[in-house]
């Protein structure tokens, strides 16, 4: 069978970021203002799932001391592992459409973010920044984040969980985050 799959995420409003990221919609405008993120303008601002994700971890880093120049930079380290996150699962990622078996929306599902390792679970920050340059990476334990930490002779550094975020995501935005529209072509 072919079919056309059209993957949307959902659109979020200001007030919506607010409660989702915890990032006021005061914050949200001195961002805007200062280029760190982009609104979607239609005369309404909006932001995807990718801008979402982004505020939330740079709301992290930088109450963890982390400038936020170097926030905006690292956060998008974390998008394609946590949108690979809520697209397996039921409640955050639908489909509308023509009907497909279960099969073929696992692998719809399992195939619908590239670039993101199943195995990065997290995204860490060594602390101090080593020259003004963060050492940052995505890794599968934090095992590997003290590795980086002893490299870059720190002693404490930032961790964002990016399951822990999928879940948090998940559980303060209204559902769904992701749909998959489904359009059946014809058989082989």
């Amino acid at each position: 069978m072919k079919y056309s799959v059209k993957i949307v995420t959902r659109e979020f409003s200001p007030s919506e970021v607010a409660m989702v990221a915890g990032v006021s919609t005061a914050l949200q405008r001195d961002w805007r203002r200062r280029g760190v993120i982009q609104g979607r303008s239609d005369g309404w601002n909006k932001y995807d799932l990718s801008d979402v994700i982004k505020m939330t971890v740079m709301r992290a880093f930088t109450q963890s001391g982390i400038a936020l120049e170097t926030a905006e930079a690292l956060s998008g380290m974390a998008v394609l592992p946590v949108i690979a996150a809520l697209s397996r699962w039921d409640d955050t990622a639908v489909f509308d459409g023509d009907e497909l078996n279960q099969e073929q929306m696992d692998r719809i599902r399992g195939g619908a973010v590239r670039g993101a390792s199943e195995d990065d679970q997290f995204s860490f920050v060594a602390l101090p920044e080593k020259d003004g340059n963060p050492v940052a990476a995505r890794i599968d334990n934090l095992a590997k984040g003290e590795q980086l930490m002893g490299q870059n002779k720190s002693f404490h550094g930032v961790t964002v969980d990016h399951y822990g975020l999928a879940h948090h995501i998940a559980n303060t935005s209204p559902l769904p985050i992701i749909r998959y529209e489904i359009e059946v072509k014809g058989d082989d």
